[in-house]
């Protein structure tokens, strides 16, 4: 094993493999990229070799400067939800070999909450969950090592808006969300964050989550039926789930409220956590993992015909077009990382104290310093080192 890879396997020596598109047209650091001291991670259009800071727009050319390291692969094995498969499998056809990134998943992570336990254990070196789901888990002590037991770990980029959906049977005859007490709203896995989201929305209303509403879990191929059924008033689910129950031919469903639009679509949901092992022992290779990241994430938003044809058929053999209309009704793009990132962050945190979850004490802003670490700052090594546990 190599620690300069946290742990996660060796590191390869291949010849340099470019990706398919060149990842210096595509979301590169918004601000800075990063060239950690020691071994170095490069990508198309991004230099990371021994210190080098470049500083340039989004998606301005790089700026040569040391000549980068060729043929050094890094091996990482994250933890990413099953039901979120699309930004993944977009990064590893056209970028991470661009960022000498080989990129593996880790089984067995159905949620959010699965791909945290899988880090939290040491079996990957980063995780993809939504944002609430890791506050969660943060809160609980699952990620701060020491005597609260787990890795310790931090949030270091936003990947991509929430696409959360509450679907109501027509038959249901109610136009605001204000109108939900007594419903009874199905998910597909109560570990998943749509339960969540929409929980805080209803506190936002005035509504006793907990109580007011009947939550119910069914397996995904059951909440049609089921509805028609009369069994259930309500799912909270999300993309690709939740766009297809709504579109599906004689849907028994329609849209009351999503976070698609309005300021939720402009915010990050899934979000990317690195231990802090990792980030220590290669924090070139997390700049790079980062990096290629974003650059699958503004991918996707420029090319969504080209996203939806790479995804076609996979899965649960969804077409091309239903994928492509699907992805058209979203908010795609959004990679914050950075005070971008801790800004959001902090949003999350006062939702969170909404459903009691966090302290009312607990300063946000603070909290969200705490929990968050740039990985594309050149002295973010040097200088934030060692990180401590964020509030309690």
């Amino acid at each position: 094993m190599d620690e300069r890879n946290g742990g996660a396997g060796p590191v390869v020596e291949r010849p340099h493999r470019p990706g398919r598109l060149g990842a210096g047209r595509h979301g590169l650091g918004r601000r800075e990229l990063v060239a950690a001291a020691g071994a170095g991670v490069v990508g198309v259009g991004a230099v990371v070799a021994g210190g080098l800071v470049l500083r340039h727009a989004r998606h301005s050319p790089a700026v040569a400067g040391r000549t980068p390291l060729e043929g050094t692969f890094r091996r990482l094995v994250l933890s990413w939800p099953a039901t979120n498969p699309m930004l993944f499998a977009v990064a590893r056809a056209n970028f991470f070999a661009s960022y000498h990134l080989d990129v593996s998943l880790a089984g067995g992570v159905p949620n959010g909450r699965a791909a945290i336990a899988a880090l939290a254990a040491g079996r990957t070196v980063g995780a993809v969950s939504p944002i609430l789901t890791w506050l969660d888990v943060y809160q609980q002590g699952g990620l701060q090592g020491g005597q609260h037991g787990g890795v310790p770990a931090h949030l270091v980029a936003g990947l991509q808006s929430g696409t959360f959906r509450l679907l109501v049977r027509r038959k249901v005859k109610i136009t605001r969300l204000d109108n939900v007490a007594g419903l009874r709203i199905a998910v597909t896995d109560p570990d998943m964050a749509d339960r969540l989201f929409f929980s805080v929305m209803m506190r936002r209303k005035g509504i006793d989550p907990d109580r007011a509403v009947q939550w119910l879990t069914l397996p995904p191929e059951q909440v049609e039926a089921a509805a028609r059924a009369g069994e259930i008033d309500a799912v909270a689910a999300h993309d690709p789930l939740a766009w297809r129950l709504l579109h599906a031919a004689d849907s028994p469903f329609f849209e009351l409220a999503n976070s698609v639009n309005g300021n939720y679509g402009a915010r990050a949901n899934l979000a990317l956590s690195l231990s802090d092992t990792f980030l220590q022992a290669d924090p070139a290779a997390a700049a790079a993992l980062v990096m290629a990241l974003r650059a699958a994430s503004d991918w996707i938003r420029d090319h969504p015909a080209q996203a939806a044809s790479l995804m076609a058929g996979q899965g649960d053999g969804t077409g091309q077009a239903d994928i492509l209309a699907m992805l058209r009704h979203e908010r795609l793009g959004v990679s914050p990382v950075g005070a971008d990132l801790r800004v959001q962050v902090a949003q999350y945190v006062d939702e969170m104290k909404l459903l009691g979850r966090v302290p009312d004490t607990v300063g946000s802003a603070a909290y969200a310093r705490r929990v968050c670490f740039n990985a594309l700052q050149a002295d973010a090594a040097r200088s934030f080192w060692p990180l401590g546990a964020g509030p309690r």
